[in-house]
Protein backbone atom coordinates (compact mmCIF):
# COMPACT_ATOMS: atom_id res chain seq x y z
CA UNK A 1 0.00 0.00 0.00
CA UNK A 2 1.51 3.42 -1.10
CA UNK A 3 1.32 6.05 0.97
CA UNK A 4 -0.56 3.83 3.97
CA UNK A 5 0.32 5.25 7.71
CA UNK A 6 2.85 3.52 9.35
CA UNK A 7 1.23 0.88 12.24
CA UNK A 8 0.43 2.04 15.31
CA UNK A 9 0.18 0.93 18.87
CA UNK A 10 -1.84 1.94 21.90
CA UNK A 11 -0.01 4.05 23.99
CA UNK A 12 1.86 1.70 26.79
CA UNK A 13 2.31 -1.14 24.08
CA UNK A 14 4.61 -1.21 21.33
CA UNK A 15 4.65 -2.00 17.94
CA UNK A 16 6.48 -4.43 16.03
CA UNK A 17 7.48 -2.61 13.07
CA UNK A 18 8.72 0.19 15.29
CA UNK A 19 11.86 -0.17 17.15
CA UNK A 20 11.55 -0.45 21.68
CA UNK A 21 12.57 2.64 22.81
CA UNK A 22 14.86 1.74 25.64
CA UNK A 23 13.57 2.68 29.18
CA UNK A 24 15.69 5.08 30.67
CA UNK A 25 17.33 3.79 33.84
CA UNK A 26 18.75 5.41 36.89
CA UNK A 27 22.35 4.99 36.69
CA UNK A 28 23.00 6.55 40.69
CA UNK A 29 25.08 3.94 42.91
CA UNK A 30 23.74 3.18 46.14
CA UNK A 31 26.11 1.91 49.25
CA UNK A 32 25.30 0.10 52.03
CA UNK A 33 23.69 2.96 53.56
CA UNK A 34 21.57 4.25 50.63
CA UNK A 35 20.25 1.04 51.03
CA UNK A 36 19.55 0.87 54.61
CA UNK A 37 17.30 4.48 54.25
CA UNK A 38 15.99 3.27 51.08
CA UNK A 39 13.67 0.08 52.84
CA UNK A 40 14.08 1.68 56.54
CA UNK A 41 16.50 -1.12 58.04
CA UNK A 42 20.04 -0.40 59.35
CA UNK A 43 22.87 -0.66 56.93
CA UNK A 44 23.99 -3.43 59.09
CA UNK A 45 21.67 -5.49 58.11
CA UNK A 46 22.00 -4.74 54.41
CA UNK A 47 25.28 -6.16 55.14
CA UNK A 48 23.87 -9.03 56.53
CA UNK A 49 21.22 -9.47 53.01
CA UNK A 50 24.21 -9.66 51.07
CA UNK A 51 25.94 -12.18 53.33
CA UNK A 52 23.61 -14.35 53.57
CA UNK A 53 22.93 -14.17 49.51
CA UNK A 54 19.83 -12.16 50.05
CA UNK A 55 21.24 -8.87 48.29
CA UNK A 56 21.89 -9.02 44.48
CA UNK A 57 25.72 -9.00 43.65
CA UNK A 58 26.79 -5.73 43.54
CA UNK A 59 26.67 -3.61 40.21
CA UNK A 60 29.92 -2.25 40.96
CA UNK A 61 33.22 -2.43 43.54
CA UNK A 62 35.04 0.14 44.09
CA UNK A 63 38.33 0.14 46.88
CA UNK A 64 36.60 -3.17 48.40
CA UNK A 65 33.70 -1.15 48.83
CA UNK A 66 29.96 -2.95 47.06
CA UNK A 67 27.47 -0.59 44.89
CA UNK A 68 24.53 -1.02 43.64
CA UNK A 69 22.47 0.86 40.80
CA UNK A 70 19.45 2.37 42.14
CA UNK A 71 17.46 0.35 39.60
CA UNK A 72 18.80 -2.63 40.74
CA UNK A 73 17.78 -1.79 44.26
CA UNK A 74 14.51 -0.90 43.35
CA UNK A 75 13.59 -4.10 41.50
CA UNK A 76 15.12 -6.48 44.01
CA UNK A 77 12.86 -4.15 46.81
CA UNK A 78 10.06 -5.11 44.53
CA UNK A 79 10.46 -8.99 44.05
CA UNK A 80 11.74 -9.87 47.41
CA UNK A 81 9.94 -11.86 49.91
CA UNK A 82 8.27 -10.08 52.71
CA UNK A 83 7.74 -7.04 50.42
CA UNK A 84 5.03 -4.87 52.47
CA UNK A 85 5.36 -2.02 49.82
CA UNK A 86 6.42 0.15 52.59
CA UNK A 87 5.86 3.46 50.88
CA UNK A 88 5.49 6.74 52.81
Amino acid sequence: MRGAAPPTAPPGRTCAARREVPRMTDRRLWSYRDIAAHIRVQPDTVRSYRKHGLLPPPDRVENGKPYWYVDTIRTWVANRPGNRSRRA
